[in-house]
């Protein structure tokens, strides 16, 4: 085989590998704000849909959300608490919203925003990302099932598949037991989280 035609073969392979990676990275960091503004805006968003009286937010220290996590009750279970917020319906603070992510979805990680106002009843969940199988548990993102949740005031949810008789139950997507389970999980850190930041 010819050595100058090896040398050369490489050299091109070599500088369309060079070239392709500088494009890749000026592609990113083309997008990298974009993507960063957008992923703001939901989070935002989230924030308005989950307590709709809210105003204002401020965030609680990450010092103290990373004391506070280590003492959650469910803290072998999996769940982190990624942002805790005061919200304020003018210079009232309302209720607390907190970014939680379950790591036991079918799919892997679900992270979740839920709104818990001065009473402890929950005002709102949303799902930030989720990656479960559809027509299953990507069903958790449907509205009924998310409302659930809505309005309750407990200190513990727990999932059923026979029908809910009472507030802390949740009844099961069909065909997605695990799903239920961790979004149910997250939002049980979450109440946690609440007691942890309210100091009971």
């Amino acid at each position: 085989m010819n050595l100058k035609k090896i040398i050369k073969d490489v050299f091109i392979l070599c500088l369309i590998t060079i070239i392709c990676g500088g494009l890749m990275g000026y592609v990113y960091q083309i997008t990298k704000k974009p993507i960063e503004k957008q992923a703001k805006q939901t989070q935002q968003e989230a924030y308005k849909l989950v307590m709709k009286k809210a105003t204002s937010f401020k965030k609680y220290e990450v010092q103290k959300i990373k004391k506070l996590s280590k003492q959650l009750k469910n803290n072998e279970n999996n769940v982190e608490i990624v942002q805790a917020l005061k919200a304020y319906q003018n210079k009232k603070n309302i209720g607390e919203i907190i970014q939680v992510i379950d790591h036991d979805g079918f799919g892997g990680d679900i992270e979740l925003i839920v709104g818990i106002n001065q009473q402890k009843e929950i005002t709102g969940v949303e799902i930030l990302s989720i990656d479960e199988t559809v027509g299953l548990g990507m069903n958790a993102k449907n509205k009924e099932f998310r409302d659930q949740y809505k309005g309750k005031k407990v200190d513990r949810f727990e999932v059923v598949k026979t029908g809910k008789q009472s507030d802390e139950e949740i009844d099961s997507l069909s065909g997605a037991t695990i799903t239920s389970k961790a979004m149910t999980n997250g939002i049980n850190g979450a109440l946690d989280f609440y007691d942890l930041l309210k100091g009971r």
